[in-house]
Parts: structure tokens; C-alpha cells; sequence
């Protein structure tokens, strides 16, 4: 049944996309380190940034209690983010009424929050994987995915996703 995600992740584009347990997903409190104060919305923090209160071992705990997650490759920021959540939309009428997205939101061409004003879309605002606590470099790496630093601005982006089912 899972093979159907990650063929629906190809069929709307994705690079790629492989089944996960939770403990192939490794965490790391210095992503949330890099999220905090290397990122560019350090001074104004916002919808997409948020952790609603929730501790990183909380966090763990609850990606840990899915028992599949799918990691999804693409290299097109945008599109990762709209295929994310049409996966977890899609897991949800299967009935994994818990399926849920993790994937820094570039929904919207022209965000609305980036330029000071409130979110267009909040209901598919979903948390990004270092304000999770992910270590995404090292879960691609073991995954057998592509990620590396980029050099320069025509550098191959390697974006990821993941989408919990349970």
C-alpha cells in the first residue's frame, strides 16, 4: 500500500521518494541550534517557524510513534511543499487519519508572512524539519539520497519532505 505514495510522489514530480522507519529519521538539536539563529527570519519569527510549544523530546516522541514515513526528494522548494501535503491529504482518506507533513511551507509564489503580512494559507502551514529538530543531511545521506552544501548559485538544489503515516 505504500508503494502507492511513493509512486504518487513521482507522478507529480518529486526525484524520488523511500519508506522510512522513525528511526531512520535522526534528530539533532543543532538543527533547531541553525534554525533559531542561521536562519534568514531570525529577527521576525512567524507561522511557518513555530513549534507550538512543543519540546524536541516531544517532538521525537511523536514522529516515533508513526510507524512509516515517507521521505520525499524533489529539487523544486515548491512543488516539494504542494506534493507533501497532497500525499498526506491522499494518506488521509486511506484511512491514516493521522498522516501528517513536515516541510518548511513555500506554498504560496509570493509569500504573505515573507513580506510582513498575515498567512494566505494556515491551514497548510506545516512544521519545518530543523524547527522539528531534524538532521535532514544525515537522514538523506542514510537513506541513499543526494544532499550536500551547495558552492554556488546553479547548484543542483536537493530539497526533502517527509510525510508521517501511521
Amino acid at each position: 500500500m505504500l508503494k502507492r505514495y511513493i509512486q504518487m510522489a513521482k507522478d507529480m514530480g518529486m526525484a524520488n521518494a523511500v519508506i522510512l522507519e522513525p528511526a531512520g529519521v535522526c534528530f539533532d538539536p543543532r538543527a533547531i541550534l541553525k534554525c533559531r539563529w542561521g536562519c534568514e527570519y531570525q529577527e521576525r519569527p512567524n507561522i511557518k517557524c513555530q513549534t507550538r510549544g512543543t519540546s524536541l523530546r516531544e517532538r521525537m516522541d511523536m514522529l516515533n510513534s508513526y510507524r512509516d514515513i515517507l521521505l520525499v526528494h524533489a529539487h523544486d522548494a515548491r512543488q516539494l511543499s504542494r506534493a507533501v501535503l497532497e500525499i498526506e491529504r491522499r494518506a488521509f482518506l486511506d484511512g491514516h487519519y493521522f498522516a501528517f507533513a513536515i516541510r518548511y511551507c513555500k506554498w504560496c509564489p509570493q509569500c504573505a508572512v515573507d513580506q510582513g503580512g498575515p498567512c494566505a494559507l494556515p491551514e497548510k502551514v506545516r512544521p519545518c524539519d530543523q524547527a522539528f529538530g531534524i538532521d535532514i543531511y544525515k537522514t538523506a545521506r542514510a537513506a541513499g539520497l543526494p544532499i550536500q552544501v551547495l558552492q554556488g548559485k546553479d547548484d543542483t538544489q536537493n530539497r526533502y519532505g517527509f510525510v508521517l503515516i501511521d
